[in-house]
Formats: C-alpha cells, sequence, structure tokens
C-alpha cells in the first residue's frame, strides 16, 4: 500500500514538472511576430525626424521653386542687358576717330584763314554762363551700374557747376533718369524718350535741343 501511494505521488510531481520546451514557441507566426517587431524597434531608433510646417511644405518648395526661376530668368535678362550697353560703347568708341579728325579738319582750317577773317560760333571762345547737362540712361535697371554712375556723375557735375555760379539746364534721355531727376526739382528742360530702338529722327530732335 506504501509502494502504490509512493509511486502515485512521483507520477504526480512528474506532470506538474515545468520543462523549458514546455514554455518555447513552437508556432512560428508568433516567432515572426516577435522578430517583425524587434525590426519595427531598430527602425524606430534609426528613423530621423521629418519637419512639417504646418501643413504648409509642399507650397513653401514650390514658392522657392518659382523663386529660383525667376532668378534664372533676370540674370539672363542682365545678360542681355550688358551685352546692348557694350555694343553701344563699342557704337560711341568707333565713332571717335571721326570726331578727332574732324576737329583737327577745323583746326587747320581756323589757322589758315586766320582768327579775323572767319567767325565760326563754335570756335569763338567766350564765357560760360550756362552750360546743358545731356543725360543719357537706360530704361530698365538691368545693365549693372551703368545708370546709378550716371545719376551719381550728374549730381556731382551739377553741383560743381552751380558752386562756381553758372546755370544749368539738363536735357534727359532715358526712363531712369527721368524717374530720378524729376522727383528731386532739378532744372529739367526736355526729355527724350527713345524706347529700346532709337532712330535717326530721334537723334536728330536731340541734337536740335541740344544746339538750340
Amino acid at each position: 500500500m506504501k509502494f502504490y501511494l509512493l509511486t502515485g505521488l512521483v507520477a504526480t510531481a512528474t506532470a506538474f514538472t515545468s520543462s523549458p520546451a514546455a514554455f518555447t514557441a513552437q508556432n512560428k507566426h508568433v516567432g515572426d511576430r516577435a522578430g517583425s517587431f524587434q525590426a519595427d524597434s531598430s527602425a524606430h531608433r534609426t528613423r530621423q525626424a521629418t519637419i512639417v510646417m504646418d501643413g504648409k511644405a509642399n507650397a513653401i518648395r514650390d514658392r522657392i521653386k518659382i523663386v529660383k526661376n525667376t532668378q534664372k530668368i533676370t540674370m539672363a535678362m542682365k545678360l542681355v542687358a550688358a551685352a546692348k550697353v557694350r555694343r553701344a560703347q563699342d557704337a560711341v568708341v568707333a565713332t571717335r576717330p571721326f570726331s578727332e579728325t574732324l576737329q583737327s579738319v577745323f583746326g587747320g582750317l581756323v589757322q589758315r584763314l586766320g582768327s579775323d577773317t572767319i567767325d565760326l560760333p563754335l570756335l569763338t571762345q567766350r564765357d560760360v554762363k550756362k552750360v546743358t547737362l545731356v543725360i543719357i540712361s537706360g530704361d530698365r535697371g538691368l545693365c549693372g551700374g551703368y545708370n546709378s554712375f550716371m545719376i551719381k556723375k550728374t549730381d556731382a557735375r551739377f553741383k560743381e557747376l552751380v558752386a562756381q555760379g553758372i546755370e544749368v539746364e539738363m536735357v534727359l534721355v532715358g526712363k531712369k533718369a527721368n524717374a530720378y531727376f524729376s522727383r528731386r526739382n532739378y532744372p529739367i528742360v526736355k526729355y527724350f524718350d527713345c524706347g529700346q530702338n532709337p532712330n535717326a529722327k530721334q537723334a536728330n530732335a536731340i541734337s536740335e535741343e541740344i544746339l538750340s
């Protein structure tokens, strides 16, 4: 009887013994779930923070793109305007030999004829009482520092002549010069708007205004 009782106790204890294999996850889906959880945790640790600006990130990105495109267009327009100014300067420089030759011809003619036998108003020396400043500027602000340079030189020359007691008047060519000097009460007698392609008729009108 004691033997049977001891055998029953041993069997009962064996049935309730916890083996490590009893708590091992044999289901592969459970293992997969655990591995996926570990992968998500590692990805979360390495994830970088994304800044969201009140839902307007796309609008800001589009605005930046538009501004960059506008800068490219403006730079191209500046290059074109600078090329036009350079061509105009080259044309002026190309006329210098003609003007110098014409001046030498007039000088030689006056020396041969003598100062008593000829009276040319352009060659007569007289006291300066009135000066006309001709300012030629651009219509747009896309030619580098040309407009600002012309305005500064004109302003300095105007003050210099006024300090000497000489009367000064201005003939303006171009929108930038007119916009600057007309707002500051300078003595403007005539303004010419020649546009982007000035012609001989406009040049003749300017010369007549200067010589009148």
